[in-house]
């Protein structure tokens, strides 16, 4: 049976926290201007992430802001991200919660100018999260959902030949943890307006990416749907079959890829 993933399930990221920290894409300096200019954030704004990962956010709002309260329920996710952000001159919060825990920890909190969720909305139980954010975020701020698609929904010719080979070692349907992934019903604007951040924008930004061998096989193993552990003892099998398919598709090893960055912005107030 095919289930939303709502609660911290152990298994969807096992082993895959040194390849996430090292091969997952930054986030673009544009779209990060684009949620500052939006939400006028100032140094003296703090700023909520949810579902923080190894601190892909808090790296790239460096200077945006005065402190960030990061969440994850993964402690291996922000022992990952405390490296990745020992040099920040931010004052960074590492909490290891759930999005399900907002509710409990409003008190705790305090109050925010922008809460960010970045490639894990999905996982989460959104109309509740954003209900529970109401009393967390300030009446001129808002929610900031921002993700890129993966290599699994890629449209690029050697995207869509990886996939076929990871579905020949585990199956036809996107694997996550100990279920299978589901998209949600609707998209994240219908989503979002109908809670407190009912006046919404959204921005589209197109980039290029370059990858490598290395980079893409680094990629595949910070995902949930080919996370090492999937593979048991076939995983150096799955290694060599990707490499062999890499080097089939261009010998030189190189690939590029336009992605696209989707930012839905949410404010409890019209933009002025």
């Amino acid at each position: 049976m095919k289930e939303n993933i709502k609660k911290f399930d152990p298994e969807l990221y096992r082993g895959t926290h040194q390849y996430y920290a090292k091969y997952r894409p930054g986030i673009p300096e544009e779209v990060i201007n684009i949620i500052v200019k939006h939400f006028d954030i100032k140094p003296s704004d703090r700023i909520l992430d949810i579902g923080c990962g190894t601190g892909q956010v808090a790296l790239a709002m460096e200077g945006k802001c005065r402190e960030m309260v990061c969440l994850d329920p993964d402690p291996e996710m922000l022992k990952w991200a405390k490296k990745a952000t020992k040099n920040s001159k931010m004052k960074l919060i590492w909490l290891n919660y759930d999005s399900e825990d907002l509710g409990k920890l409003k008190k705790k909190l305090g109050t925010f100018k922008l809460a960010t969720i970045c490639r894990a909305f999905n996982w989460m139980n959104q109309e509740q999260t954003l209900k529970d954010l109401e009393d967390l975020i300030e009446e001129d701020g808002g929610v900031a959902l921002l993700g890129d698609k993966s290599f699994w929904t890629g449209n690029e010719v050697w995207q869509q030949a990886i996939k076929k080979v990871i579905q020949q070692f585990l199956g036809i349907e996107r694997r996550a943890g100990k279920s299978v992934f589901k998209a949600p019903d609707k998209p994240w604007d219908e989503i979002m307006a109908q809670s407190a951040f009912r006046f919404i924008t959204i921005h589209d930004v197109p980039i290029i990416r370059n990858w490598n061998v290395e980079s893409i096989i680094g990629y595949l193993f910070s995902t949930s749907f080919a996370a090492p552990h999937l593979f048991g003892n076939q995983l150096e099998r799955f290694k060599e079959e990707i490499k062999n398919l890499l080097f089939s598709l261009n010998p030189k090893g190189v690939f590029q890829e336009n992605a696209v960055w989707s930012i839905t912005l949410g404010s409890k107030k019209p933009p002025k």
